[in-house]
């Protein structure tokens, strides 16, 4: 049986994301959490980039969220979290670089920018990113509540750790996602009763304070 070790720091969505997949398809794993703002000695000579998540497999570590989790979906097939059409599942890798490529960087801006009036010009622009997803996301949800349909799958777990996160957006920068996004409100719900998801959920105070 392989050896698996996953490091994460706590309040991290990207290393909250590889937390999920690993729940989703029930592998067993060892948790190390990394405080990044107090880092071991011993952590850059297991971390080439210093950063979390890192998974380490018996001797082998593979690092970069988003190559752990394809690695993870290979390694471990079942369940599935990737549609076996070569057409969908292009489709959900689309939408896995959505979030990183435009919605995060998006989210990025608002949360580092204190000048008032390009705050206005970012808060437009996230909401613009959030309506693009409301209507070109779901275009498979008369087959389920998730991005991809019927089942949970990578694109869901690529957005929702930044989603759990919105409560403390809205209460430090008046942000909230618009009312009109009503498919996108409805996926939050669904994901909320996923326990593979909500056992790496962290509160809104939680977010706040950080």
């Amino acid at each position: 049986m392989d050896k698996i070790e996953l490091f994460s720091y706590e309040a991290c969505p990207f290393a909250q994301r590889t937390r999920i997949i690993l729940n989703e398809k029930n592998i067993s794993y060892k948790l190390t959490e990394i405080d990044l703002q107090n880092k071991p000695t011993w952590w850059n000579k297991i971390s080439p980039l210093g950063k979390v998540p890192l998974l380490k497999i018996n001797e082998n570590v593979i690092y970069e969220s988003r190559i752990i989790n394809e690695f993870i979906e290979e390694a471990f097939p079942n369940p599935p979290l990737l549609p076996k059409d070569l057409y969908l599942r292009s489709t959900a890798r689309i939408w896995i670089d959505y979030c990183d490529s435009y919605l995060l960087p998006s989210i990025h801006n608002l949360v580092n920018t204190k000048n008032e009036k390009k705050q206005i010009e970012n808060k437009n622009l996230l909401i613009e990113k959030l309506i693009f997803i409301e209507e070109h996301a779901f275009k498979y949800n008369q087959h389920g509540p998730y991005f991809m349909g019927n089942d949970i799958s990578l694109v869901d777990i690529q957005f929702m750790p930044f989603f759990e996160r919105f409560p403390s957006y809205e209460y430090h920068w008046n942000f909230k996602i618009p009312k009109e996004c009503i498919k996108l409100h409805n996926w939050i719900k669904v994901m909320k009763t996923i326990q593979s998801y909500t056992s790496t959920a962290n509160s809104d105070e939680f977010h706040k304070e950080r």
